[in-house]
């Protein structure tokens, strides 16, 4: 029985770490579906995000000054366009594949370690 459970965390560790990290400096793509979370910002105001639940961890590799992110299933995604916020909004519960510039969390108003600004979205 041990022997399984060692096993099977080998197997868990290695399907993580063997994957390729998402590079902060680059256009990277990513599955899952799309959820908005209710939060509050650091002045405990409420706040919603739009968050893309992933169905295996991801990472981002390090950036300047930020730290790197070694395993998630979340990421904060948004959108400076219009019509992708309206996409965003459209497909709320559905799953997508978005494609952005991801970088690690840092200020009170991202709610995953990894955000994104998604520059592409389409549902699968």
């Amino acid at each position: 029985m041990r022997a399984l459970l060692t096993i099977a965390m080998m197997l868990a560790f290695a399907s993580t770490a063997g994957a390729a990290c998402m590079k902060p400096d680059q256009i990277e793509r990513a599955e899952g579906r799309l959820t908005v979370g209710a939060f509050k910002d650091a002045a405990d105001r409420p706040e919603s995000a739009f968050i893309l639940r992933l169905p295996t961890a991801a990472c981002l590799d390090a950036e300047d000054g930020m730290d790197p992110v070694d395993s998630t299933r979340t990421i904060h995604v948004y959108a400076a366009d219009g019509a992708i916020q309206a996409s965003l909004r459209r497909l709320v519960g559905r799953a997508v594949e978005v494609r952005g510039k991801p970088f690690s969390a840092h200020t009170a108003h991202h709610h995953a370690p990894i955000v994104m600004e998604v520059q592409e979205i389409r549902a699968r």
